[in-house]
């Protein structure tokens, strides 16, 4: 069973502010990544945030557990966790993988009638891209592996140099490239969610032309917003990528409109 790690909790930060009840974030992480990675981000967002990180089976507090074979199986399995977290505001970010079962999760949960207020979707290509693209699968051998990650950035320089670790990460990123491969969404339901997408401008893993395919995926709105950095940018824009993160959340709030809208 995947598991919900509070990065506020562990940061030693607990949500506070003037909200009834503080709102959640639900973090889907990256392709090779875990839930504490997204540590640093936490100073970043508002202070009445509570930021819970999705664990995927097979990695960090879940290293003994049997792997997702795919994407909508990660959503399907993190549906119960969620559900359970309770009935308050709250938002879901996913960051490359982490988009599409951010993606997938967001449709399970409209169809129990607990939508969130937001999806985000970050450094990934539209659903009817991801498992077509070629761009997040592909590399085989623990070498390509390892260029991979030095392509996208964001693994530190010193984790290359520790065979252990490096083979600890390899072998997850094998496992989720291989479920991303495996991916195939086309357009023939929407999210019922307003969406807003984000990128790095130079990003070679997810550019704008694979972002902007995003705006056929809600029947609400769809917003864009890119920073001039790689694929990794929030971790390098921290504190403008959360700002924009909580007008977006806000936004979604206080507008229920139907129109779809897409900006650039």
């Amino acid at each position: 069973m995947p598991r919900l790690r509070n990065l506020t909790r562990i940061s030693g930060s607990e949500p506070r502010g003037s909200r009834k009840e503080s709102f959640t974030l639900f973090v889907m992480p990256h392709a090779g990544g875990s839930a504490t990675g997204y540590l640093p981000l936490v100073s970043a967002f508002p202070e009445d945030w509570r930021i819970l990180a999705a664990e995927l089976p097979g990695r960090g507090a879940t290293a003994g557990q049997q792997p997702c074979a795919t994407v909508e199986e990660a959503a399907s399995r993190l549906l119960p966790v969620v559900l359970g977290e309770g009935p308050g505001p709250y938002a879901v970010l996913g960051h490359s993988m982490g988009a599409l079962v951010a993606y997938e999760l967001t449709r399970e949960l409209e169809l129990r009638g607990r939508p969130p207020t937001l999806l985000a979707v970050s450094a990934s290509p539209a659903p009817h891209l991801a498992g077509r693209s070629g761009r997040f699968h592909g590399p085989t051998s623990d070498e390509q592996l390892r260029e991979f990650l030095r392509e996208a950035g964001g693994t530190p320089q010193e984790a290359f140099e520790e065979p252990e670790l490096m083979k600890y990460l390899v072998d997850i990123l094998r496992m989720d490239l291989t479920m991303m491969s495996r991916y195939d969404r086309g357009v023939e339901k929407v999210s019922r969610t307003p969406i807003a997408a984000y990128f790095g401008e130079f990003d070679t893993l997810a550019g704008r032309d694979v972002i902007l395919p995003w705006s056929m995926y809600s029947e609400r709105s769809v917003t864009f917003r890119s920073w001039p950095a790689g694929h990794f940018y929030p971790f390098e824009h921290p504190l403008t990528f959360a700002a924009q993160l909580a007008h977006d959340v806000d936004a979604a709030a206080e507008k229920p409109s139907s129109a779809r809208t897409a900006r650039g």
